[in-house]
């Protein structure tokens, strides 16, 4: 196999020997490569055949992820498979895009507490000693020590991948119609390919799941960063307004302080 292009020590993309081009993935497999130079079979570790709207997802995060926190991802995914969980592509893209941006968050001093801790830590407990086990690893691979509460992301992540179809289907409905809402509120298209945009959704998935299985967040009241947010684009009440009573109408559900102030920080992120 040939290189075809070098996005870190860890990753590169090729032609298979079946003529199907993919990203491989391997500690040091593109270590002082070029496109053109042999890569050796001995050093993959992981192949992605990934195509169409995934692959766009993936080479953007490909060309900005640190090595370090690919190997940690890599590291997570090896121990959730060894403990019997089943990871997609589309997981191992989830995953590697929530550490780096949970790293982020932490050099910027930004801390996101995760409100359903306890609940994770009670009622998935495999999951959770999992995510906690992840924390080790980010730590020996990125040098970073996070705090418990994105050991329960974690967690939440590997719940996703395994809800019923039943609920999967009620999770696109939530989605769709507030990211609908949404667009028409702000008057724009989302770009599919933006990864802020893909934090958007992945919130918004957890939140219809958090709904879904009645685990609303408790309102505790976060007035003055929740006001500070509000305040950051004139459509946000609107907006916030809007989908408030699509909850309320479509699911008998009234969205709380907390959960609005949750919306707010990925929407800020984005608009």
């Amino acid at each position: 196999m040939r290189s075809i292009k070098i996005f870190n020590n860890n990753a590169v993309s090729t032609v298979m020997p079946d003529g199907r081009e993919a990203i491989v993935l391997g500690r040091g497999i593109g270590f002082n490569k070029r496109p053109g130079d042999q890569i050796s079979e001995d050093l993959v570790e992981k192949v992605y055949y990934v195509q169409d709207e995934m692959q766009t997802k993936f080479l953007q995060m490909l060309q900005d992820v640190r090595p370090d926190v690919m190997e940690a991802a890599e590291r997570i995914i090896a121990a959730a498979e060894t403990d019997g969980f089943s990871m997609s592509n589309q997981a191992t893209i989830s995953l590697i895009d929530h550490i780096s941006f949970a790293i982020e968050r932490q050099s910027s001093g930004v801390s996101l507490p995760n409100l359903l801790l306890s609940e994770t830590r009670l009622l998935y407990r495999r999951e959770f000693d999992l995510g906690r086990r992840s924390l080790d690893i980010i730590r020996e691979c990125c040098g970073v020590s996070l705090p418990e509460d994105e050991a329960g992301y974690i967690a939440l992540h590997l719940i996703s991948i395994s809800v019923d179809q039943n609920a999967a289907y009620d999770i696109l409905k939530f989605v769709k119609g507030t990211l609908d809402i949404i667009k028409e509120t702000y008057g724009v298209s989302l770009d599919a390919d933006s990864l802020d945009t893909m934090r958007l959704i992945t919130h918004l998935k957890f939140l219809a799941q958090r709904i879904f299985q009645g685990q609303g967040w408790e309102d505790e009241g976060m007035e003055d960063m929740y006001e500070l947010l509000i305040g950051h684009h004139p459509r946000n009440r609107v907006c916030l307004d809007r989908l408030d009573q699509y909850c309320r109408s479509a699911f008998s559900y009234a969205l709380n302080q907390q959960e609005k102030f949750y919306l707010l920080v990925h929407l800020t992120k984005v608009f």
